[in-house]
């Protein structure tokens, strides 16, 4: 469908589009419905886990759900494009930056970690399914024991993708997605301890 098109420009579109859904502000938008600022409650993030503990569990469901889903619907464009392989961390990261970074919402977004867990999954669909499922497992007992649940469901899920990567058919996408992970997580954390909040 694109064969006549040169892979840089395809590739710069996917990094376009990317960027562009994950700057849909799904927490604020879900937020204001709720009469609620988000950006002056809790952690001040836009983002699902906020939105969970500050608006409702309901809205904070929904908006993880569509925020994974951009991480889903960029890589499928992407792969729509004709991106593959290594290539495709470029449309990833940039549906993070568009998360952290909206464009509709002023530059004032969330952790990423919901579009990242998405960008996982479509990447990686098996191991990804593993890995988020397994993070979300260790996050909710660390929020029980009152530790970091972000941190910790972080550092299983990812930590688990690390240690398969050896005998994954592509362990070089998986030990970049991992790399991004722990980006995106050094922020995370980095950010919540800035605004004195101790888990999200």
């Amino acid at each position: 469908m694109f064969t006549d098109i040169p892979i840089l420009y395809l590739l710069l579109l996917a990094i376009v589009s990317g960027y562009l859904l994950g700057s849909i502000p799904v927490a604020a938008l879900v937020s204001r419905r709720r009469n609620v600022d988000i950006f002056s409650k809790g952690s001040r993030l836009a983002g699902a886990g906020n939105v969970f503990y500050e608006v409702g569990h309901l809205p904070g469901i929904i908006v993880f759900s569509c925020d994974f889903a951009k991480g889903l619907a960029a890589i499928s464009v992407a792969y729509t494009l004709g991106v593959e392989g290594i290539l495709l961390l470029l449309p990833a990261s940039a549906t993070v930056v568009g998360h952290w970074f909206p464009l509709f919402a002023r530059f004032r977004g969330g952790d990423g970690l919901s579009p990242l867990m998405g960008v996982t999954v479509a990447m990686l669909p098996a191991l990804g399914i593993l890995a988020v499922v397994t993070g979300a497992v260790v996050a909710i007992i660390a929020r029980g024991t009152g530790h970091h649940p972000t941190l910790w469901g972080g550092t299983a899920g990812y930590g688990f993708l690390l240690v398969r990567s050896p005998a994954a058919e592509n362990s070089a996408l998986v030990i970049a997605v991992v790399l991004l992970a722990i980006i995106v997580l050094v922020r995370s954390v980095i950010g919540h301890k800035r605004r004195g909040i101790e888990s999200v």
